[in-house]
């Protein structure tokens, strides 16, 4: 048996320290463990002034996880978008480390990384959609999605232009659904769910979402197959995935000469 011994929080900060005289150490609030290497003094004002500085070394350890998890280059996202799911998602990419971007008046943004992934469809916007395909063509990633009904799809992420795009991915939808008549009928109608998303699905959203980013912005082999997959999550809530490859579209077929 392991003896027990008194954890104790770090003032203004998350995780424990454990102060015993045979093994002290911190339990950062990510929950990794590290040895401490000596102790205070007798009383509580040195033990304060300890803890203290427990926490500035645990706050600059985590700095510098942050900004390895965020490299330069790769850590200014730009989330567009003003409902719940959006500005969730955007909270949680900052907590990451991810320098958060809004579209506001300047014509002029600067992304290493678009997320177009919305509970409310967006409204039609000529002159933001040039300032995106701008991005877009020099490099930014993008991360799109849709609702459909009291579910989300995340589309492949794009890298280099490569992947399946949207609509391509409708069409293969399409091409494979046995009620392919009625599915395309239910998309052109627009039609749209006026309730809230299910809390579930939207945290189980924006955990998928920030996965996929996060593995982009560190380079992980993983982000690999996030360019090949749809993900579809319902309201159960439940995660499938679908591997989707892009292809090269078709050149337009000449047309006849009128007769």
């Amino acid at each position: 048996m392991y003896p027990r011994h008194d954890w104790r929080p770090i003032p203004a900060a998350r995780g424990e320290v454990r102060l015993s005289t045979d093994m002290p150490a911190l339990r950062t609030g990510s929950g990794d463990f590290l040895r401490l290497h000596d102790l205070p003094g007798p009383g509580r004002l040195p033990t304060y002034r300890y803890l203290l500085r427990v926490r500035r070394a645990a706050q600059e350890r985590d700095a510098r996880t942050r900004a390895a998890r965020w490299p330069e280059g790769r850590r200014r996202v730009l989330v567009l978008g003003r409902g719940r799911l959006s500005r969730a998602l955007a909270a949680e990419l900052a907590r990451s480390g991810a320098e958060l971007v809004r579209a506001g008046g300047s014509r002029s943004l600067r992304a290493d990384a678009v997320v177009d992934v919305r509970e409310i469809p967006q409204r039609p916007d000529p002159e933001l959609d040039e300032r995106l395909e701008q991005l877009t063509s020099s490099g930014a990633a993008l991360l799109r999605g849709r609702r459909e009904g009291g579910r989300m799809l995340i589309f492949p992420l794009m890298v280099d232009g490569s992947e399946a795009t949207p609509d391509q991915v409708s069409r293969r939808r399409l091409a494979a659904s046995p009620a392919a008549p009625e599915l395309s009928s239910w998309l052109a109608s627009g039609h749209r769910d006026p309730r809230p998303l299910r809390r579930a699905t939207s945290t189980l959203t924006v955990a998928r979402c920030l996965a996929i980013l996060e593995d982009w912005a560190s380079g992980d082999p993983a982000v690999s197959e996030h360019r090949r997959l749809l993900c579809v999550i319902g309201d159960g809530p439940r995660e499938r995935t679908h591997t989707v490859l892009g292809f090269d579209e078709p050149a337009p077929r000449p047309q006849e000469p009128a007769r």
